[in-house]
């Protein structure tokens, strides 16, 4: 079995880790906001291919302030912008963070399930074998495997 992951944090990395947390937990979600899937779907979205666009309509929008509307707060479009930018840098390198962990998770959970798999084959063969605690282990593991219990019918004498 090949071992491609041995993740192991020491209790000082695991605290400095949960205090980071903590840290942009409290700075950012003061400031953040959650949608609706139907206010995500509704309003128009800047991607990368609008960013150019948003950026030089902004300005021209200063520029022209006499051409602008009331109704149109070009500093406060121009403050959102900045956000977006801001955000998306702390984004960028959270989303690489989480697909890591992500990735990590996945394989770590893998190795350890087929190790499990292996294991209560291997036990299965000790209790065939009557081998001692063997049919105990295979019973208790049979209980939690993933599949649930069979349903056992009773046989018809």
């Amino acid at each position: 079995m090949q071992n491609r992951i041995s993740f192991v944090l020491s209790d000082e990395e695991r605290t400095a880790i949960n205090q980071s947390l903590e840290t942009l937990v409290n700075i950012l979600e003061p400031k953040l906001v959650s949608l609706t899937t139907d206010e995500r779907k509704e309003m128009p979205k800047m991607v990368d291919k609008t960013v150019a666009f948003v950026s030089k309509a902004l300005d021209y929008g200063e520029e022209y302030s006499n051409y602008i509307p009331d109704f149109i707060d070009v500093p406060e479009a121009k403050t959102d912008f900045r956000a977006v930018q801001t955000m998306r840098t702390f984004y960028t390198q959270l989303e690489r963070l989480t697909n890591g962990l992500d990735d990590s998770m996945t394989l770590a959970g893998s190795e350890a399930y087929s190790s499990a798999l292996s294991i209560y084959k291997v036990l299965k063969n000790a209790a065939a074998m009557e081998q001692s605690g063997a049919e105990e282990a295979v019973n208790d593991l049979a209980n939690r495997f993933p599949r649930g219990k069979r349903s056992r019918t009773p046989e018809a004498n």
